[in-house]
């Protein structure tokens, strides 16, 4: 077996211990607990660093839950009537959610703290939401670190922490509060405590309890932690006794929930769902692993160095390690591949593989061993793609390609229609920073293009938004939401699809015509702001056929420079021509520099 020496070798011999088969780790100091401690401060604030949350169905109804116990005292949303069926059902004259309460209850706290700073509310959710998920999945990131630690050293532990971290769906299922942080969390804490039992096997029965609590927090990972607990019955049975008392309080809890909650301690959220188990075998795990849309090794390509240091420790002779992990992998893949939603609805990448990936990761070492150059270009490439998610995406690609859903989601099969692809291809980058007023939350955001072209004047060349002008006034242009170009315009149908632009810093001296020619129903709004408003400065104007907008800008008495055109969200749509942003007395129709 391949190691690279450690970085701290304490004058203890550094080599793996295997006696009968069973590896016994010793040689490396502890892991260093202030280690871990600044490790997960260091990635809390990179996750959060895109200052917004990327809220989603899923996510809003456990938010609310957590919303609730912290205002009512309990884990109903009878409170929060936007929580609408498949997300909530009606159980008992109360309106529950339909996932684990787990989550929302160990994220209270945050909820606690957040409600003494702001309300609630919508926004107010959203953040405490994300800054909860980012808070487990930091701490899952320590709690790795200190595994990894103790087979390899700090050096190697901190640097797979911080390619779980950030460049995995880790880093995405902590923008909102998804059951995954909860749950990897308690994996990497059952994983460090069977490491730990190589040493001392009463770590062994201890294991069972966060196993247990995992499968609280999220029910998908019960094929996991029943491959993991059995391997670790096979390997210290001694300790089955021990592993049945540290479970039985996860198992407690979620049956008392149950109970109260669903009426009866077997039934739950999902219900009856067993029936959606039924995509066909291989479409799915294909999809999880090679899709465009969501496979993982198209968003977290260094899963391939873990996969090949994974069979390096099993063959190495690490039999049991290498061997529960991999087929705990193996079975959750097996499981999520046969679930009709198998792409993890809409999320940044394969969003049901990441309570998988302490797991697999446990092993990326060893596959860096291996490969070496491979596996810091994949590594760097996976960290990229998840930076690419957390500063671009919006659900715009959804809005596109993905609503309304087809069965067979012909769009994740594509290479040119890749989340990835398009949103490196629309290269808009969205700066946010959350701030309280009145009591109340809200995310500033400021929108760049890096590069992107200037002009005056935009005209929609068959899927290509084209800007000329010889003296640019207009820069930072893209389209928000759902709106698309198609046969030379630019079409808004949906709730917010708009346009935006920035007015450009040497422009701003000088009066200004926005010019918007299109057709029509319902109304247009231009919205003009700043990163510091709370709100954009509206101006509506009617639409009922064709229509010409002659909306006069001048910075020194306008909203700000940043500048929206949109349909809102009431009923109506428009196709818009061209838009432009010149001089007032400049005429309609001039010679356009390229």
């Amino acid at each position: 077996m391949g190691v690279r020496a450690p970085e701290d070798r304490s004058g203890e011999d550094v080599a793996l211990v295997r006696r009968a088969g069973v590896s016994v780790f010793r040689g490396f100091a502890e892991p260093s607990k202030a280690s871990a401690v600044a490790l997960a401060l260091i990635v809390f604030f990179l996750l959060v660093s895109n200052g917004r949350p990327i809220d989603a169905g899923d996510t809003r109804a456990t938010e609310r839950v957590a919303a609730s116990l912290v205002q009512a005292g309990d884990l109903d949303l009878d409170e929060y009537p936007e929580i609408e069926p498949p997300f909530a059902r009606e159980e008992g004259g109360r309106r529950v959610s339909i996932y684990p309460a787990l989550p929302a209850i160990l994220s209270a706290p945050v909820f606690a703290v957040c409600r003494a700073l702001f309300a609630l509310d919508e926004t107010g959710a959203a953040l405490a939401g994300k800054l909860a998920a980012s808070l487990y999945s930091a701490a899952a990131a320590a709690v790795l670190f200190l595994a990894v630690a103790r087979r390899r050293g700090d050096g190697d532990g901190v640097g797979t922490a911080f390619v779980f971290a950030l460049g995995t769906c880790v880093w995405s299922t902590s923008q909102a509060l998804w059951q995954h942080p909860v749950a990897v969390f308690f994996l990497g804490l059952a994983l460090l405590w069977l490491l730990r039992a190589e040493e001392d096997d009463v770590w062994a029965g201890r294991a069972a309890l966060p196993l247990a609590l995992a499968v609280a927090a999220r029910h998908a990972d019960l094929a996991l932690a029943a491959v993991v607990s059995i391997g670790a019955a096979v390997r210290w049975p001694r300790r089955i006794p021990q592993m049945l008392a540290w479970g039985a309080p996860g198992v407690a809890f979620l049956l008392a929930y149950q109970w109260a909650y669903f009426g009866s301690p077997l039934r739950h959220g999902f219900s009856g769902s067993l029936g959606r188990f039924s995509e066909p075998w291989g479409h799915g795990h294909l999809g999880l692993l090679v899709s465009p849309g969501k496979g993982l090794l198209v968003f977290t390509p260094v899963v391939i160095v873990a996969a090949v240091g994974l069979v390096s420790a099993l063959r190495s002779g690490e039999k049991w390690l290498a061997g529960t992990l991999g087929a705990g992998v193996l079975a959750h893949w097996l499981l999520m591949g046969r679930w009709v939603e198998w792409h993890g609805g809409e999320s940044w990448g394969p969003r049901l593989m990441t309570d998988a990936l302490p797991l697999l990761l446990l092993f990326l070492p060893e596959g860096l061993d291996r490969l070496p150059t491979f596996g810091l270009l994949t590594a760097v490439l996976s960290v990229g793609i998840q930076v690419l998610g957390a500063f671009s995406y919006d659900y715009r690609w959804e809005r596109l390609h993905q609503r309304p859903p087809i069965g067979t989601h012909p769009e994740l099969w594509t290479v040119a229609d890749s989340p990835i692809l398009f949103h490196a291809g629309e290269r808009v980058a969205i700066l946010a920073l959350p701030a309280v007023r009145d009591g109340r939350a809200h995310v500033r955001e400021h929108r760049v293009v890096p590069f992107g072209p200037t002009g005056s004047r935009m005209s929609f060349e068959g899927e290509r938004l084209a800007l000329r002008g010889a003296d640019p006034t207009l820069g930072d242009v893209h389209l928000l939401n759902g709106a698309r170009l198609d046969d030379g315009k630019l079409r808004l149908k949906g709730r917010w699809d708009g346009l935006f632009l920035r007015v450009l810093p040497g422009a701003r001296i000088r009066p200004l015509e926005l010019r918007i020619d299109g057709r029509g129903r319902g109304t247009l709004y231009v919205g003009e702001k700043t990163f510091w408003s709370e709100s954009p400065r509206w101006t509506t104007y009617p639409m009922n056929g064709s229509f010409r907008v002659r909306h006069p800008y001048r910075f020194a008495e306008s909203g700000g420079p940043d500048v929206v055109v949109t349909i809102g969200k009431a009923a109506g749509e428009a196709a818009l021509v061209s838009v432009a942003l010149v001089p007032p007395g400049e005429p309609e129709n001039v010679i356009q520099a390229p």
